[in-house]
Parts: C-alpha cells; structure tokens; sequence
C-alpha cells in the first residue's frame, strides 16, 4: 500500500461513538496497574514477524495516547491529538503507510516531521474488542521507508487480537476479584448485622404459671444481609404482653433500629401503658430517629387472670387463634406501620380466652415464600389446624418449614400456650356517666354484684372505695368513666378499678378538719389493702384491693 492510494481525504477520519469506546477502554485497561507481562512478548514478537526495529502497544483515552510496551523504542506517552494511532483508528482496520512523509494522512505528524520523531515506515493494527471497540493499537514503524507484505500485515493484526485477548483476561480477573471482594464484604456486613440482632433478641422469654412461651427466629439468606425482625415478651403487675414487629430493610441498619424499637416498645410497656398508647408513644419517638426507615409491630396484652386479651397493631399481620377450635384472627383494625405518619392513633380490641389456648404472634417472612396468591397464609392456617394440639416445639417447627425452604426473608414466630383463666375469678366493668349520675350509678352497680358474688360482707368498704374513686374521676376529667370490678376468689381479693383520661395521678394528702376535700385517696389508702396506677395511653386506671372473705 502505498501512499497515493491509500490516502483518503486531507480529513482525519472519525472514531465511531467515542464515549462507548471510552468507556470499553476503562473496562478492559487499568491504567493504574502494571501493564501485564506478556505484552513485552507480544511487541518483540511483532518487531520480528514485521522486521521493523521499534513495535509499542498503545491505548489511546480522551487525553493520551499511553505505551504500556515497547520494544526497540523508549516509551514515551505523548498528547492524543499528536497521535499517529489515534488517527489510525477511524480508518477501521489495520493501516499501513510505507513512507509517512508521501502520506497526506500523516505527513504533517509531528511523528513524522521532526517535531517528535522521524518515522517513514507505519503500521499500526486497531486492538479491536468483540464488539468492534478500539481500545488503542498494535504499532510497528522505522525510519526508512519499508513495504510489509500481506502476510506481514495478517500476522500484525493476529498479535493485536492477542493484546486484546491478554486484556480480556484481566477484565475478567478483576471482576472476578471485585466480586468476591463484594460478597466479602457483604458477608462481613451481614455478620456484624446479625450479630446485632442477635444480640438485641431476648435470650430467653420468661414465662409464669399460666403462659408458656416458644419462639422461632429463621435470618434469610436472599442476599447476604439480615433484617429487622423481633419479638419481646414482658410482664407486668396486670398483664403478660406479648411484642413482634418487623423493620423494614435488610442490613445493619434496620438491624440496630429494631434494638431501638424493641427497647421503646419495652419500655412503654413497663410504665403500663395499654398496647395501643405503647404503639402511639413508639410512633412518635421514631420520628426523631435519623433515615426514613419504618417498622411494623403487633402487641398483645394478656391478663392471665381473667384470660382477656387487647391487641393493638401497626401495620402488622394480627395474632392468630389456633386452640381451642378453628384458626381464627383476634381481629383489629390496624393503625399505619411506625415512622410513616406522626400523628399517627392505633385502634386496640379487645377478646377473652375462655379456655385453655393457643395463639402465634409472627412475622410476614413466615408466609411470604410462596410464588403466587395467598398461599402462604393458607399453608400457615392448614398447618396450625394440623397442629393444634402437639407440643409447641414441633409445632413451631412445622409450621417454619417452608419459610426455611426458601429463605427469601427473615421470619420469626411466638407460639403462646396460654393455660386458660385463673379457677374462681370474675369480672364485670361497666361505663359511667359523665356527670353527677356516676357515683350513684357506680354504687349500685357495686351492691348488685357484690349480691350476685355473694359478697355482701365487704360492701360498705367497698362503697367507699367506689365511691372516692368516681369522684375523683369526674373532678378531673369531666368525660366518662369505666368501673371496673373483678373477684380473685384464690387470693380472698376484690379489685376495684376506675378508668378515666386524665395522666395525673392521685395523692393522698392530709387535710384541715374543716376541708371540704382531698381526703378521698387517704381513705383508700386506710381501707384498701393497697392501691396504685396504670398509665393507661392519655389517662389511667386507679386500682384498689380488699381482702373478702
């Protein structure tokens, strides 16, 4: 090829979509690495099948054209616009100018002119990638003239799909690398993840005469982080009450979030606060907390003595009831998951367990294996129906069978065997009137079912009691209160409690002889075994024992 004939135009020719051959060059060539060894034999090889004295294989970025070997030649990256190669490869193909100086394409080159070299004789095969990406060249060149011959050329452009091979296999080592790099460090973080949930899991549930408690923590490997699954159980001075909640994501962050929720659920609880203050109180916490996670959570309050149960939930699957009888939802209208809207109020209901039963608490990755429909739920329900009455060991472990088949999330479960109410103990509550009406009504309400408890022995203490408590309801909250009276025939005790919407809490105090109030919580105090309060959300519940017969 000679110089008259393969010039085309006095114009360089393009480079066709130079941002995706950019971008193959970033891929298949770390600059900053050590270019691979083998590229040294390869320019030797080309210097001796061309019989020119220099060979260099260059890549060519948005700057520079960039030597990473070279033989016969002292390497020397020089600025792209300078470049002989660069201009080879919009001609596509291998590019051959016996004597540069006759070539109108590179004539003027400071290669060629003197500025930075003499070179005559040019060769120059693109490192093209599989999908026709030039990367830089293969270049041969001498400053006599010299004519290759066709198979010269061929064996050129054999050597540059070498280059091109040598660079795919460091592409592809790379990534390989990166990869395992990745899952390392995702496997470190999915480590540190559960180690935190693990961590803020309870050890071990407590458990009474009359609840028994099993539990099933399953962390899904769909991927290499852990979520925010937990569970809680704490009781109380009234009540036994049961937590599960789910926080959104899967890494260590919704990992420690769960601790925080888990510990404000908690706490709630333990100040007394009934299941649907405590999802109200944690609702607003959370939105002090940094990010824009989000968590769902169910609770269940069981007082064991009277089987009665509140449930309360944030966006949660409810409790099933799975003993005596069919599979059944303790129903509940539910509130928003926690963190989404500040203001947020979360309905409770209220059931009684009449009998010896069974209830799960669980999360949704218990059902949410399957791959179509509500199959999950189904499968759950069968398997309860099933199982109703083995031991809560197996039964916990049936029933996490297929969630632990898949794995596709993390799922955890409480199973409650609940020994069914206290023998002898009654209870009757009734709502008063928010007016003067109240202490009458609550009086007569006393007196007709102390009767019917055959309880009349106890009934002008009782009164009294009564009757100090709704006043001091309706002194302070005006609104409508809830009398509530419940006989532990077990412990000899008449409990007598007074509900109203107020969160301050009453004081005995002493009092002038002529004062016209404020004995009303001294008297208790002198007639009731002992007295207290139960934060109940915005208000409370006074509480009085009286020892009967």
């Amino acid at each position: 090829m000679n110089g008259a004939s393969s010039a085309r135009s006095t114009e360089v020719a393009p480079v066709d979509d130079e941002s995706a051959r950019l971008a193959a060059l970033r891929e298949y060539v770390d600059v900053a690495a050590a270019p691979p060894h083998e590229l040294q034999a390869v320019v030797r090889l080309a210097r001796k099948v061309t019989g020119m004295p220099n060979a260099v294989v260059n890549i060519i970025d948005d700057q520079l054209q960039r030597q990473l070997a070279t033989e016969g030649f002292d390497r020397a990256d020089c600025a792209r616009e300078d470049s002989m190669c660069y201009y080879s490869l919009g001609y596509g193909g291998l590019v051959h100018a016996p004597d540069a100086r006759r070539d109108i394409r590179f004539a003027a080159n400071p290669w060629v002119d003197g500025r930075l070299g003499r070179i005559r004789s040019y060769a120059a095969a693109p490192l093209l990638t599989p999908e026709g990406l030039a990367l830089g060249t293969l270049c041969v060149f001498d400053e006599v003239s010299a004519e290759l011959s066709d198979h010269q050329r061929a064996d050129l452009a054999d050597l540059a799909q070498l280059v091109v091979s040598i660079f795919d296999r460091e592409r592809r080592a790379r990534q390989t690398a990166s990869r395992e790099e990745q899952l390392l460090h995702a496997n470190q973080a999915a480590e540190t993840a559960r180690a935190i949930q693990l961590a803020l899991l309870p050890h071990r549930l407590p458990e009474t005469g009359a609840v028994r408690l099993t539990s099933r923590y399953l962390p899904g490997t769909d991927g290499a982080e852990v979520g925010g699954d937990f569970f809680d159980a704490i009781p109380t001075d009234r009540a036994f009450v049961l937590s599960m909640g789910d926080v959104q994501g899967h890494n260590a962050a919704a990992a420690a979030l769960m601790g925080r929720v888990r510990t404000a659920v908690r706490a709630y609880v333990s100040e007394g606060h009934d299941p649907a203050a405590v999802l109200e109180r944690t609702n607003r916490l959370m939105q002090s907390f940094e990010g824009d996670l989000f968590a769902t959570c169910c609770l269940v309050s069981l007082d064991e003595g009277t089987g009665e149960v509140v449930v309360a939930s944030a966006g949660h699957p409810v409790p099933l009831l799975f003993a005596p009888g069919p599979v059944r939802e303790l129903d509940v209208e539910p509130g928003p998951p926690l963190g989404v809207l500040p203001d947020a109020t979360f309905p409770q209901a209220r059931h009684r367990l009449a009998a010896r039963s069974r209830l799960l608490l669980y999360t949704d990755g218990l059902v949410e294996w399957p791959r179509d429909g509500d199959a999950g739920e189904e499968t759950l329900e069968l398997a309860l129906a099933e199982m109703a009455g083995a031991p809560t060991e197996l039964l916990a472990d049936h029933v996490l069978a297929p969630a632990r088949r898949t794995r596709n999330d993390d799922a955890a479960l409480l199973v409650v065997d609940y020994a069914g109410p206290a023998p002898g103990t009654r209870e009757t509550s009734l709502v008063l009137p928010a007016d003067g009406r109240a202490v009458r009504t609550a009086r007569d309400y006393l007196r007709s079912t102390l009767q019917a408890w055959d309880l009349v022995d106890r009934a002008d203490e009782a009164e009294l009691v009564v009757s100090e408590l709704v006043t001091n309801a309706l002194l302070h909250t005006g609104s409508p209160a809830t009398l509530t009276l419940r006989h532990d025939l077990a412990e000899s005790l008449l409990c007598v409690g007074v509900e109203d919407t107020s969160t301050q809490h009453p004081q005995p105090r002493e009092t002038a002889d002529d004062a016209t109030g404020g004995r009303g919580m001294l008297i208790v105090q002198m007639v009731a075994e002992r007295w207290w309060v139960a934060p109940r959300g915005d208000g409370k519940t006074v509480w009085a024992d009286l020892l009967v017969a």
